[in-house]
């Protein structure tokens, strides 16, 4: 087969100061910072709307581990958080069992559109960076693809918010990914939603016995040989429950031993998901009470996932600077100390739930600067971090105080004639601390 091509061109769409690649917790937080910080802000999203896992995969209960402690999480996330409810609420939810905030992922499209425009950030949606434009090792924008075709956007930094380090890799920067024993990472899920339950009874089992009522229910036909999904996790987190009958998702529906950024494999794991996805359906509306009415509200629009590559920075964040509460000279976040690492097998033997949120433990500025490429950074998931220090940096919260730090660090660069390798740490902290970021001063 001959292969047919034509000259391509690429339009220059737009010239900015920094442009922020992906719109989830991380892209939220980088692209805010540097807007406030007087840089001219661009944020590139492939969906249709923003909020990442939060919207695209009902991660709604962002911060579930922090039940019932006094942790803290500052910055830009809490800043959203409460501005959030004062519009918003409870999100509806009138369960009271658990949790200290969930959002709606409906609301909070809506809330976050507006608080793009409120910010004088320049949104594109419906757009997905392909490629990076280099010149001399040093990152000068980034290209996107949409049904306008190709075009290019232009900056003096590029922050790599997309959760997979795309950008990164285009780039050249060279990443981990999964275990180190055998590159294996934690499964892909698909959450869905539920409605027509009868609240009130729900209400009162959650109330009363708490979700660990339904989780008996399911072990008790899983030893019965009612049903058996294929691999051995055994708790289905719910989320917010209404009083019109939602439960907003059910976390449980799995895929394992795939690579999140090969599309084959997505595609896969989109699809038998799904297949999973009805027969659970199908199991809580049979046996579990409250749900006999229940109907398949809808399903996801994404597989979500809970790491994938990890860059190589100027430092790789270890379990053991987490273990041992590490504070570093560069720190721009602090976070509690605590994993959740789904087994990646599914055999639930090397599955890790760690949390000890007395200690807590620095996030340097260092790994989010790649080793050898200029004028990038990341934050999220995908910054240089090992395998089980990924499992603590992912959380949403933690992925947006890292998007605030990059964001940061990028307008001061830009305003000191700096490469943001060489960025006043200083300076990003004692800004940082300025802007509501509880840091400690070193």
């Amino acid at each position: 087969m001959k292969l047919v091509t034509k000259p391509m061109s690429v339009a220059v769409r737009k010239e900015v100061d920094v442009v922020v690649c992906g719109g989830g917790p991380a892209g939220i937080g980088a692209a805010i910072a540097a807007a406030r910080n007087g840089a001219q802000v661009a944020l590139i999203e492939d969906r249709a709307f923003l909020g990442g896992n939060i919207t695209a995969c009902y991660v709604e209960s962002c911060n579930y581990f922090l039940h019932g402690h006094p942790f803290d999480v500052s910055g830009i996330y809490k800043e959203i958080e409460l501005d959030y409810r004062d519009q918003f609420g409870s999100s509806d939810d009138i369960r009271t069992d658990f949790d200290p905030h969930r959002f709606s992922s409906e609301y909070l499209k809506i809330y976050l559109d507006s608080k793009m425009e409120k910010e004088g950030i320049w949104l594109r949606l419906h757009s997905k960076v392909v490629d990076v434009l280099m010149e001399e090792g040093q990152v000068k924008g980034v290209i996107i693809a949409s049904k306008a075709g190709l075009e290019l956007i232009s900056a003096k930094v590029v922050i790599d918010c997309t959760g997979d380090g795309d950008v990164a890799a285009s780039a050249g920067v060279p990443f981990e990914q999964g275990r180190e024993a055998d590159g294996l990472v934690q499964p892909g899920t698909v959450n869905f939603r539920i409605a027509g339950v009868d609240s009130a009874k729900v209400k009162e089992i959650l109330d009363r016995e708490g979700v660990e009522y339904f989780y008996q229910i399911y072990r008790q036909k899983v030893a019965e040989g009612v049903i058996d999904m294929g691999y051995k996790r055994q708790v289905f987190p719910m989320g917010r429950l209404t009083a019109g009958g939602q439960i907003s998702y059910i976390n449980f529906c799995n895929v394992f031993k795939i690579d999140p950024t090969d599309p084959d494999d997505l595609t896969y794991g989109e699809v038998l998901c799904r297949k999973h996805v009805l027969k659970m359906f199908r199991f809580m509306k049979e046996y579990l009470p409250g749900f006999e009415h229940a109907e398949l509200a809808s399903i996801a629009p994404s597989i979500g996932f809970r790491e994938s590559r990890r860059i190589r920075g100027m430092y790789k964040l270890t379990e053991e600077d987490i273990d041992n509460e590490r504070v570093f000279e560069d720190t721009i976040a602090i976070y509690p100390r605590f994993y959740d690492i789904l087994s990646p097998t599914g055999t639930w033997d090397d599955h890790v739930f760690l949390k000890d949120l007395d200690k807590t433990y620095g996030i340097p500025y260092r790994s989010l600067v790649p080793v050898n490429v200029e004028q990038l950074l990341v934050a999220g998931r995908c910054i240089s971090t090992d395998h089980m220090a990924e499992g603590s940096v992912r959380a949403i919260s933690a992925c947006m105080a890292t998007g605030q730090a990059a964001g940061t660090a990028a307008a001061l660069a830009i305003k000191g004639g700096r490469l943001v390798r060489d960025v006043d740490v200083k300076s990003v902290q004692a800004t940082l601390r300025s802007q509501g970021v509880e840091l400690p001063e070193l």
